[in-house]
């Protein structure tokens, strides 16, 4: 596998890097598995069946460049262990050359999993057209590199078929959080989180789960969240790179008092947030499935996102298993939306069930990445 481990999260969390790969259906139970990230700092280690090699770069605003270089690493860090992979694998179409060359020298076969929308993605952050540019670039050029695709949902399935993808080439598997957490989940209590935070018991939580970045529209949800009353307190549970500029906004718009920055949140903690929330709210410009939606569902927490794809796909139509909010909406429609979710009724009881229903559904695919044809050939 080729990726990024910035946190060196391999190293430090092992259990989290572990967990991240139960999420996507990686067998880390069952396979063995051999690491070249590309990180912060450079070592090699081995842990079980888990070996890596970490390189140290700085050329990561520089993509095409790093793309390159991988293509050139990755079949002599392979060379050197003496590998014979059964497959490679990554979550970046840039890397596929490297792949390509290292499978042409030790066979296997490639499979990317996708696990975003590269394009929609890249179009939010800085010099976003150029990087944009780039993701189009490499999608266009090299996903037939690819013996496989492993994604996430049919707006991701959709969005492979719109590139060129052949339907047969691409399996959906289900991002295993809840089946994963049920132990979490079933010690989880209500009544943590408010003393935690010291919010008080009139006060209503308005819940949000995401990285600090631009595509996750953190501003937008600010500014529609300081046109609630004070009965309204927002915990965002993330760190990312806007957590500066988004506290001054948060002093601009006077909600500083009633707006939590929870940061990183373990696993076994995140189901406690969701016990005490009274409604969840994402607006992400885009997003590719929107996993922590199927998690409040799943907690009967009564949801509210934006009309990002894989967001859409989650709630269906306004109302169905959520709220959906438009730009044209504005901060009223936001006010009625939120006060829709907190306010009991024959329609939200409604909407709530077939949510549930929703996400128990699609817990029933078994699909992993063990099971993709290509290994079956």
């Amino acid at each position: 596998m080729i990726n990024y481990d910035w946190r060196d999260i391999f190293r430090t969390s092992s259990v989290e890097f572990r967990q991240k790969l139960d999420r996507d259906q990686m067998g880390p139970d069952l396979n063995n598995f051999f690491f070249f990230s590309w990180a912060n700092v450079s070592y090699v280690k081995s842990d079980g069946r888990f070996r890596t090699v970490h390189k140290k770069t700085r050329l990561y605003s520089l993509k095409p460049i790093l793309d390159l270089i991988t293509a050139i690493l990755v079949p002599l860090t392979v060379k050197r262990f003496k590998l014979h992979p059964d497959a490679w694998m990554t979550y970046d179409f840039g890397m596929l050359p490297a792949l390509w060359v290292a499978k042409l020298f030790f066979g296997g076969k490639i499979v990317l999993c996708v696990s975003n929308q590269p394009r929609l993605y890249s179009r939010t952050r800085r010099f976003g057209r150029l990087k944009s540019f780039y993701s189009w670039a490499t999608e266009k050029l090299w996903w037939f590199l690819a013996d496989h695709f492993f994604t996430i949902n049919e707006s991701m399935k959709s969005y492979l078929e719109k590139i060129g993808v052949p339907c047969k080439r691409i399996t959906v598997f289900y991002v295993n959080t809840i089946d994963r957490d049920l132990g979490f989940i079933a010690k989880a209590e209500k009544g943590l989180i408010r003393p935690r935070h010291s919010i008080r018991p009139n006060q209503k939580i308005v819940l949000t789960a995401a990285r600090l970045e631009a595509e996750k529209n953190y501003p937008k949800l600010l500014e529609m969240f300081a046109g609630l009353s004070s009965e309204h307190v927002l915990i965002a549970l993330g760190q990312g790179s806007l957590f500066e500029s988004l506290q001054r906004q948060a002093k601009a718009l006077g909600i500083e008092d009633r707006l939590i920055f929870a940061g990183h949140i373990l696993r076994n903690d995140i189901w406690n947030y969701f016990m005490d929330a009274d409604v969840f709210v994402l607006l992400s410009k885009a997003e590719a499935l929107g996993l922590v939606f199927w998690e409040a569902m799943h907690m009967n927490v009564p949801v509210i996102g934006s009309t990002a794809d894989g967001i859409v796909e989650t709630i269906g139509q306004d109302g169905e298993r959520g709220r959906i909010w438009r730009e044209g909406d504005g901060s009223k429609g936001f006010e009625e939306r939120v006060r829709f979710c907190l306010t009991p009724s024959p329609e939200k009881d409604a909407m709530l069930k077939r949510a549930r229903e929703f996400v128990d559904k699609q817990r029933e695919n078994k699909i992993t990445f063990n099971d993709l044809p290509v290994f079956r050939q």
